[in-house]
């Protein structure tokens, strides 16, 4: 199972992927698909990252461990692979790349591969859905967060509830 998605960014690539990279272990302080997240202390950290990975509470999927696969902060480009998703899944990783498309103007893909066992052939599609859900939300809240310094409403109202 594949799934890729760009989003157009009114913001420079730098900043983009300042949010995306060097704070990536920050995707729960902006990003309501994520409750909280931190850094993966048994991740090495790659050359020129400041974390080997992080650790998510994904509201729908519990604690996922996300762990850089590679990293090359030239082309503004890694892979992570995720640990803790649901048994049905044997590989989940997502690579992302950000570049510059104008002036503070970007954009940043997402490619996600996953397989799956026998049972994820049937499991799957509804799957599928929810985590296309998830990439969509994650990529509209990273646009706000990127091109405003806020978080959106959806995860201010997240972390009201949660205090």
């Amino acid at each position: 199972m594949q799934l890729k998605n760009t989003v157009a960014v009114n913001a420079d690539a730098d900043r983009l992927w300042s949010i995306v990279a060097h704070d990536f272990d920050k995707v729960g302080e902006w990003s309501s698909a994520v409750a909280s997240s931190g850094p993966n202390p048994d991740a090495p950290t790659p050359d020129g990252a400041l974390v080997g990975g992080r650790v998510c509470d994904v509201p729908g999927f519990g604690d996922l461990k996300e762990t850089f696969t590679a990293y090359d902060e030239s082309r503004k480009q890694f892979t992570f692979r995720v640990t803790g998703m649901p048994s049905f899944i044997t590989l989940a990783q997502n690579t992302v790349a950000v570049r510059p498309t104008g002036n503070n103007k970007s954009e940043v893909s997402l490619n996600i591969q996953m397989e799956t066992n026998a049972i994820g052939k049937v499991m799957g599609p509804m799957f599928k859905v929810k985590l296309r859900n998830t990439i969509n939300l994650f990529l509209e809240e990273l646009k706000v967060y990127a091109e405003s310094g806020q978080i959106s409403k959806k995860k201010q109202k997240q972390l009201a509830k949660a205090a």
